[in-house]
């Protein structure tokens, strides 16, 4: 009977370890978000307000002599 223990004992310590790591870990990709003062960024992208204008329509015209 002692035998039979034994030989169980090293596969359970395996198996409890693993989901003890398996639980940690989802409780860690699913757990909420917590804001830090270095990832402020906005959540609606779509405007280009961080990126400057530049004049396109005249710089086009300026380099082209047979234009004016």
């Amino acid at each position: 009977m002692l035998g039979d223990l034994a030989a169980l004992t090293p596969p359970t310590v395996v198996c409890v370890a693993f989901l003890i790591g398996l639980g940690i870990f989802l409780r860690h990709q699913l757990g909420p978000k917590q804001e830090s003062a270095e990832d402020e960024q906005p959540d609606d992208i779509s405007d280009d307000s961080g990126i400057p204008h530049t004049e396109r329509s005249g710089s086009a015209t300026s380099s082209d002599p047979g234009a004016s």
